[in-house]
C-alpha cells in the first residue's frame, strides 16, 4: 500500500478522512480552496461529470497552511 502522500481518495473518504461535510467540500471547490489537477482529478477525464478523486495530502497542505 502507498504512503498517505500520495493517496487518492473518493469524495466520501476524503471526507472523512477530513472530517467535513460534503457540502463544506463543494463550497471549497467552489470558491477554488481545490483546484482540479492539483488537489483532485476526474476518475474519467474525458467524461465532464465523472466522479473525483481527492489527494489526501494536497489537501491537507492547504488547510494546515500557517
Amino acid at each position: 500500500m502507498g504512503s498517505s502522500n500520495s493517496a487518492w481518495l473518493t469524495t466520501s473518504q476524503l471526507c472523512t478522512a477530513l472530517t467535513i461535510s460534503r457540502s463544506k467540500l463543494c463550497r471549497w471547490q467552489q470558491r477554488k480552496v481545490f483546484r482540479q489537477g492539483v488537489h483532485w482529478v476526474r476518475k474519467n477525464p474525458a467524461a465532464p461529470c465523472s466522479d473525483q478523486l481527492w489527494s489526501l495530502a494536497a489537501c491537507r497542505s492547504v488547510l494546515h497552511k500557517p
